[in-house]
């Protein structure tokens, strides 16, 4: 066996001050679809419309208002990054290990 591309794509579902955001961290040591026009961080906010992508993106014509909301948006994405990265191996991961550990000793028992 030889193994092609390995991707991870992990996802978390957090609220914060009343808000929820989506965030997700895509990597692959080869290409994927996954990975096309994006970076390895998405970060979506749950609105009255449904999900929609935090904007922290905007155009040199944006106004003084559009701007604060962008660099307010653009810090808030960052925070959440950093907690994701921090909460990166909770209890959750170390149990899927301990999971998967004890799946492929169950493999050698067949």
């Amino acid at each position: 066996m030889k193994l092609e591309t390995n991707q991870i794509s992990r996802d978390w579902t957090v609220l914060h001050e009343g808000r929820t955001f989506y965030v997700n961290y895509t990597q692959s040591d080869g290409q994927t679809l996954a990975l096309c026009n994006r970076d390895n961080w998405e970060v979506w906010e749950e609105t009255e419309d449904g999900t929609e992508e935090l904007d922290v993106y905007g155009f040199a014509s944006d106004g003084s208002e559009e701007k604060k909301e962008r660099d307010e948006n653009f810090e808030l994405m960052k925070k959440l990054i950093r907690f994701c990265i921090e909460h990166w191996d909770n209890g959750f991961m170390r149990k899927i290990r301990k999971d998967l550990q004890e799946q492929k000793e169950a493999l050698d028992d067949l």
